[in-house]
């Protein structure tokens, strides 16, 4: 069962979702998936949260190194605002579909 809840956002709504990741406390990216005005926000590279950034492959001598790319938990997947999809990596993207399919995607902030 699909339920879908639409709420006006406050800033008291934005921050509780923010919240909901457990890198919240020690986070200082500005981007965040979980932000329902992800769009109104400015920033770099660097500022991108660790669920947007894609893998990388660096190869030092023989030895290949992957960075970034991290999946989102589906704990904090589920509130991430359909909106927001288009940023999330591609690991957390098909993650985050998968969980729709599932039924369990919660909201939606229009």
């Amino acid at each position: 069962m699909r339920q879908i809840f639409t709420k006006k956002m406050t800033n008291e709504n934005i921050i509780e979702n923010l919240k909901r990741c457990p890198k919240f406390e020690g986070c200082s990216q500005n981007l965040c998936p979980l932000d329902f005005e992800l769009e109104s926000r400015s920033g770099s590279t660097q500022d991108k949260c660790r669920y947007f950034r894609e893998a990388k492959r660096t190869r030092i001598g023989k030895r290949e190194f992957i960075s970034g790319g991290s999946i989102m938990p589906d704990a904090i997947s589920k509130f991430v605002p359909e909106s927001n999809l288009m940023r999330l990596n591609e690991a957390s993207k098909e993650r985050w579909h998968d969980i729709k399919k599932e039924g369990i995607h919660l909201y939606d902030s229009k």
